[in-house]
C-alpha cells in the first residue's frame, strides 16, 4: 500500500491537465477581453468617420443631406445612420446632434456634428470593467461652402 501511494505521488501524467486548467481561464480571459476592447476600438474609429462624412456632407452641399437646394437635418440624420449603419453601429436620432452654423476652434461658420453612442460588451460578466456599458462621444467640424 505504501509502495503504491509513493508511486501515486511521484507520478506526472496527469501534470499536463492540471497545468492547462490552471492557464485556461486567464488565457480566455486575455483573449475575451483583447476582442472586446477591439471591438470599442473599432466603434470608436466608425463614430469618427462617420462624423466626419455628415460634416462633410453638410459643409458641402451634397444631394443626401440636401433637400432640393436647402440644408435638410432630417435627410442628414438619415445620412449619418446610414454610414453608421456600414460600421455595423447603430445610431438612434437622440444620439446625432447638427449644427450648420457652428463655431469650431474659435471660427464662425462651420457645419458641427456631435455623435454619442453606449457601447455594451458581449460578455458583461466576464469584463466588468465594460459591464455597464461605456459612453463613446466624437465631434467633426468641416467649413460650409
Amino acid at each position: 500500500m505504501i509502495r503504491r501511494l509513493r508511486k501515486f505521488w511521484r507520478s506526472h501524467e496527469g501534470a499536463s491537465a492540471v497545468e492547462f486548467a490552471m492557464v485556461m481561464p486567464l488565457f480566455l480571459l486575455m483573449l475575451f477581453g483583447i476582442m472586446e476592447f477591439g471591438r470599442l476600438f473599432w466603434t470608436s474609429h466608425a463614430l469618427h468617420e462617420t462624423a466626419i462624412a455628415t460634416a462633410r456632407c453638410m459643409g458641402i452641399p451634397q444631394v443626401e443631406c440636401e433637400d432640393g437646394s436647402a440644408y435638410s437635418a432630417s435627410k442628414t440624420i438619415t445620412f449619418a445612420q446610414t454610414k453608421a449603419a456600414g460600421w455595423a453601429v447603430a445610431l438612434d436620432e437622440t444620439s446625432i446632434s447638427l449644427n450648420n452654423a457652428a463655431s469650431c476652434y474659435g471660427l464662425d461658420g462651420f457645419s458641427q456634428v456631435t455623435l454619442t453612442y453606449k457601447f455594451a460588451t458581449l460578455l458583461p460578466e466576464l469584463l466588468t470593467s465594460l459591464a455597464g456599458g461605456t459612453d463613446l462621444t466624437t465631434q467633426a467640424c468641416y467649413a460650409n461652402q
